[in-house]
């Protein structure tokens, strides 16, 4: 009786595998790069559509590609286009000799698509629009 008790009790405990197995069996972790929040680029795009200044853009390449490398510059200077840069950055983005000349290309490629950025409805679309991507 006591050799059929022993049988049954080591039937129901589970066998402990020795380490060899149990390095055999070891799982490797692995992890998903959590992801970051960020701009709703499709949301200012379809907002900027709406404005004069991209029916003056839309045929204008050299315009469109200024501001695409003055952006890319923007944030390889590590400005937020949702916040307005403190006055350090803005100093320091002044003494870029980098971020002036493409201000500058900026600047000439909107005025021969023939942007007036002095023009007081041009200041307003710009702020509105600004006003708009920062809310979303």
């Amino acid at each position: 009786m006591n050799h059929v008790r022993r049988a049954l009790l080591s039937a129901r405990r589970p066998v402990r595998p020795t380490s060899l197995a149990l390095l055999r069996c070891r799982r490797t972790f692995s992890y998903t790069p959590r992801l970051q929040a960020s701009e709703n680029e499709d949301a200012f795009l379809s907002q900027f559509k709406n404005t004069s200044i991209f029916g003056k853009l839309a045929d204008k390449p050299e315009a469109l590609m200024a501001l695409r490398d003055f952006a890319e510059l923007m944030r390889a200077q590590g400005i937020d286009a949702n916040t307005p840069p403190s006055t350090f950055q803005m100093m320091k983005l002044a003494a870029n000799s980098e971020f002036r000349e493409a201000a500058q290309k900026v600047v000439s490629e909107l005025q021969k698509a023939g942007v007036d950025l002095t023009s007081q409805d041009t200041i307003q679309e710009l702020m509105g629009l600004s006003k708009k991507a920062g809310g979303n």
